[in-house]
């Protein structure tokens, strides 16, 4: 493998749910790396203003663009938009998703439900829908999936988001399977708990309708958002070429516990 197999150094990134946590961590480790980078969300005015601030602070060339993941024409213009302005995609990180509330599944509205879907699996299967085909038409790209240890365990009393961390997964690893050969690898990354707003407002919903306290990490801390880039930049790399279908957790050890 010539060169450097870690860097991502001029690599064409979109990265689609950047506006706060986890995501706005990694498009600022992706813009420190070099990488050039369209990130979107939801807010234009609060969006150019990070896209700025990313840029200047990395020297690369960062753009936003706002987009709701729930809407697929929205997605497409977005990924197209991407794809104009970078000259090409190589690596795309699709990171948007909510808690949505917090009760039992008999409380649970569908209407609570099938917004949540909306955002976490229909998001993460629009990106994917037309990411895909720009990687495959070039011979090669990485796709990141947001997950969660929702995906391999459960959670009790936001029951629907870990179903849709499970579905999520699900995508990821069929996702794999169908553009292996393509040298399209898609992955997803499975945090345990993080210090995010998505954390805090899911346990402070849990903490009202049941006293099971939050999961034990053995690590004995939650995560801070830049401890979740390492993973990303390397399955963005081409040092992670041979990882594909792959779910990793970043967990302090949520899951071997």
């Amino acid at each position: 493998m010539a060169g450097d197999p870690f860097s991502i150094k001029g690599r064409r990134v979109l990265l689609i749910g950047a506006d706060s946590g986890i995501g706005l961590a990694c498009a600022r480790a992706f813009a420190d790396a070099g990488a050039n980078m369209v990130i979107a969300g939801l807010d234009q005015t609060k969006g150019n203003t990070l896209a700025a601030e990313i840029a200047a602070a990395s020297g690369s060339q960062v753009s936003y663009l706002q987009v709701d993941v729930r809407e697929e024409d929205q997605v497409a213009a977005t990924v197209a938009e991407a794809v104009k302005i970078l000259g090409g995609l190589d690596i795309a990180m699709n990171n948007a998703g909510i808690p949505g509330p917090a009760a039992s599944i008999p409380d649970y509205s569908a209407e609570a439900f099938d917004n949540l879907f909306a955002i976490n699996v229909r998001g993460a299967f629009l990106g994917m829908k037309y990411q895909i085909p720009h990687m495959a038409a070039q011979g090669k790209g990485s796709i990141i999936n947001l997950a969660s240890t929702a995906a391999i365990t459960g959670l009790p009393f936001v029951g629907p988001y870990a179903a849709s961390k499970h579905a999520v997964a699900g995508l990821t690893r069929s996702a794999a399977l169908e553009w292996g050969a393509q040298n399209v690898r898609i992955n997803a990354i499975a945090p345990g708990p993080v210090d995010t707003g998505l954390l805090h407002s899911m346990r402070a919903g849990r903490a009202e309708v049941s006293s099971i306290p939050p999961v034990k990490v053995p690590m004995e801390r939650i995560a801070q958002p830049d401890e979740m880039t390492g993973a990303v930049l390397w399955l963005a790399s081409d040092a992670s070429s041979y990882v594909t279908g792959a779910i990793i957790s970043i967990d302090g050890g949520v899951v071997a516990a």
